[in-house]
């Protein structure tokens, strides 16, 4: 893949940085990043896409470890957050309800449940399948991004029109695992987001009939997993 100088970075991330070349944008991976999770990616967003859950395709390159993507203008909500703009609350409680509605039959990822079972080990697996089966049996399940924060969101100029990014976590299960995954992101960086989040979106949690107990049980899942994730990073 050549690149004549007139690419601009866009977006930098723990394993790719994003170009944007000739009105499309470029993700170019870390040379280390395995390639099937690079067809991985690739597919999930294939189907999202069919969804309707998002206005982004991804090309294939010349270079197994540069994909091209639809470009879409747009900055992250977190750049409202910082301005002291509480509506990115309410695009995110949007967010969630807009990616809740779609199901494994839209959208084929594994399960949450099948994701534990391949990658945890020892106590962390056990707890974590054990809450999961339980939580999945009570509630049901349905698409979860299972990553979704203000850096995934993107707005587009004078609109709150949104296109939710990154979806290489997405898995099948419970709702509530999705908002105790943004929960953790939030406690990990940022109090004051996490106790606006409390207050503007977690109601959605109560409303449908989930438990405190519950979502603590689904929050020690996702922090189980968000630390295999820094392991996994390196």
């Amino acid at each position: 893949m050549f690149f004549d100088g007139t690419e601009e970075k866009i977006g930098t991330g723990a394993q790719a940085e994003v170009l944007l070349y000739h009105c499309y944008a470029y993700k170019i991976y870390n040379p280390s990043y395995p390639v099937q999770w690079i067809k991985y990616e690739t597919d999930v967003q294939e189907s999202v896409y069919k969804a309707g859950l998002s206005p982004v395709r991804y090309y294939e390159t010349d270079d197994p470890h540069i994909v091209k993507m639809d470009y879409v203008e747009g900055e992250v909500i977190e750049n409202r957050a910082n301005a002291g703009d509480i509506t990115s609350f309410d695009i995110l409680a949007d967010a969630f309800r807009t990616v809740h509605c779609k199901t494994g039959s839209d959208v084929p990822v594994p399960t949450l449940f099948q994701f534990a079972e391949h990658t945890l080990t020892g106590s962390d697996k056990d707890l974590a399948l054990d809450i999961t089966s339980r939580l999945s049996e009570k509630y049901g399940d349905c698409l979860c991004h299972l990553d979704m924060h203000f850096l995934n969101i993107l707005v587009k100029p004078g609109s709150d029109d949104y296109t939710i990014i990154d979806w290489m976590n997405a898995r099948i299960a419970p709702a509530l695992f999705d908002y105790a995954r943004t929960y953790v992101i939030f406690d990990e960086y940022s109090q004051e987001g996490l106790a606006v989040y409390k207050e503007r979106v977690l109601p959605q949690m109560w409303d449908s009939g989930v438990t405190e107990e519950e979502f603590m049980d689904a929050v020690k899942v996702c922090k189980i997993l968000r630390k295999r994730e820094k392991s996994d990073e390196g």
